[in-house]
């Protein structure tokens, strides 16, 4: 049977744009998780998104659950075995100056800004409508899809620990639309390492910053004892280096402040860490003690691990990275997160753990949190021979598939990879102010994964 796929997607188009709109303009931040708000366990913004979603199943005569607010799933066909997809109606915090409204999906240059638009609201959706695009075309196909839809993979994967606790049958192939394209192969371990301790306040009362631990931190404040030689000092750092922040004193406390620029936790070179900025513009200001002589010491201005002495590089995966994510305090405790991603050939327990561990002053402790080994697939491989067919058709591209520092929901089930939607050659603002997903990449997407749900299922 000849079907021109591309043809196919145009067909769909503006519907496919309309609900791709309507799904981005849900805020859908994952704020707190109790799982004692029955049918909303990471918030109302997520339960409105999986409703939104099993609401377009329902119009469309799929066949669909919602399961316990925790996740959901659509599925198309009877069989046992199923072709599988998992996407996630989660955002990382929108943060702020943005250009056009985080929440308004608004097209500008054949472009949907949004908080989500490539990662990755607009990538499920676009899995969904392959499956709805098969579905009215009527082919006959040998195996069921079922497309999974999680809440918190930015955060927890509670989501998927819980549906596949409640449906625990792996697919016998598919994919994951949450990284790039032509396909990942590989993709390094990630850890939320965490260290702990007490310091001194009687100078540096508080300090805070980051958003999420697998983004970039975008700002940074320190609220300090009033003090002019303090604040200048401070702005006169500020000024030398050409970075961007400010002082200013608020309720007999001297705030002060720092401003980076937001980027995936993954890639902490593309971003501008404002907690390095903030704990060395401290030290050069004269405010020590143990919190701000260990960050200076171990962490600042170091994204590959080297101060730490947990520098590695894998020939085919790459380096160690290292995002200082997250430090907050509370009194004279702090706790610092560092999102972690180390390549094969490493030993995180023994590697990176016990390094950090015996770096340790006296006082502080270490601690590992959500821990997602390693993941690598055999690239010759039927399952990803036959999605790099369908790449390569629609694309004439002949790249090879690749491996990646990102963490994908691939790692939640068996017999899956990720791929797509994003095109490495273009730019990528997931994880920043103005994320947006191009239009025409867009639709190539939805023909690449129509075809390839088809190739897999038939």
């Amino acid at each position: 049977m000849s079907i021109d796929f591309k043809a196919l997607a145009l067909k769909y188009k503006d519907q496919f744009i309309k609900d791709t709109q309507e799904l981005l303009r849900i805020n859908s931040e994952l704020t707190t998780f109790d799982p004692n708000r029955v049918g909303a366990p990471f918030g109302e913004g997520n339960k409105q998104a999986l409703e939104f979603m099993l609401n377009l199943a329902k119009r469309d005569g799929f066949k669909f659950e919602n399961v316990d607010g925790y996740a959901g799933h659509i599925e198309y066909g009877d069989s046992k075995e199923y072709i599988g997809s998992i996407g996630h109606l989660d955002v990382v915090p929108a943060g702020t100056g943005w250009t056009y409204p985080a929440y308004g999906a608004e097209i500008h240059d054949n472009k949907i800004y949004a908080r989500g638009a490539e990662d990755d609201k607009a990538p499920t959706m676009a899995v969904y409508y392959g499956m709805k695009i098969l579905k009215e075309l009527g082919v006959e196909l040998k195996t069921r899809i079922k497309l999974i839809l999680g809440l918190d993979e930015e955060s927890g994967w509670k989501c998927v620990d819980y549906y596949f606790n409640k449906y625990p049958q792996a697919p016998i192939a598919g994919f994951i639309p949450d990284a790039d394209f032509p396909l990942i192969y590989a993709e390094k371990g990630i850890t939320m390492t965490i260290i702990r301790g007490q310091f001194n306040n009687d100078i540096l009362y508080k300090v805070e910053g980051g958003l999420r631990a697998n983004m970039v931190p975008e700002s940074a404040k320190a609220h300090v004892k009033p003090d002019l030689v303090i604040k200048h000092r401070f702005l006169d750092y500020l000024e030398k280096n050409n970075f961007k922040g400010q002082a200013k004193l608020e309720n007999d406390v001297l705030v002060l402040e720092t401003f980076g620029k937001s980027a995936h936790g993954s890639l902490p070179d593309d971003g501008v860490n404002a907690l390095h900025i903030l704990f060395e513009a401290l030290k050069f200001a004269g405010v020590e003690n143990e919190l701000v002589n260990f960050a200076t010491k171990y962490l600042t201005f170091d994204n590959l691990g080297k101060k730490l002495g947990v520098a590695y590089k894998d020939k085919e995966m790459g380096d160690l990275t290292v995002n200082f994510g997250l430090a907050s305090s509370d009194n004279n405790q702090f706790e610092l997160v560092l999102n972690l991603r180390y390549p094969n050939g490493v030993n995180y327990d023994k590697d990176v753990f016990e390094k950090i561990a015996n770096l340790l002053p006296e006082g502080f402790g270490l601690d590992v949190d959500h821990h997602q080994k390693l993941l690598y697939k055999d690239p010759n491989s039927t399952l990803i021979k036959t999605l790099m067919k369908v790449y390569q058709k629609h694309t004439n591209d002949m790249t090879p598939p690749i491996s990646i520092g990102g963490g994908t929901f691939a790692r939640a089930t068996e017999n899956v990879v990720a791929f797509g939607p994003h095109f490495i050659d273009k730019p990528t603002y997931i994880h920043q102010k103005d994320e947006f997903i191009d239009i025409d990449d867009l639709m190539k997407a939805l023909a690449i994964y129509t075809e390839s749900l088809y190739e897999l299922a038939k």
